[in-house]
């Protein structure tokens, strides 16, 4: 009778036990599930909530990395269109000038030819 008694005794402490370290690995799994996947009722955010975060600052970033170099292109285009206008508009005056002075647009140098 004594025996079944301890082995009663020794089988509800095991019981006892072994519901404890399920208990702690219960609260060691939904640690790390809230860690990952984040916790409703407190707010926090967790692993996946982050890659979301980052996923939109690299998103916006791209976008303004595109604006960036559309702003470039067209800085440059407009410089490029305001120096040929300019070489334009440089070459009608001395085209103009030319014809207002009567000399001819090109200067044909002559030289003496050398006489030995």
């Amino acid at each position: 009778m004594e025996d079944s008694i301890n082995n009663s005794n020794f089988s509800t402490e095991r019981l006892t036990e072994m519901e404890e370290k399920i208990d702690a690995i219960d609260l060691k799994l939904t640690q790390v599930v809230d860690a990952i996947i984040g916790n409703p009722l407190t707010k926090a955010g967790g692993l996946i909530n982050e890659f979301e975060l980052m996923k939109k600052q690299i998103s916006d970033l791209q976008k303004k990395q595109t604006e960036y170099d559309d702003f470039k292109k067209r800085s440059l285009w407009t410089v490029a269109i305001i120096v040929a206008v300019g070489a334009i508009i440089q070459y009608a005056t001395q085209i103009y000038s030319n014809l207002n002075t009567g000399k001819p647009t090109q200067t044909v140098q002559t030289t003496k030819p050398i006489i030995p």
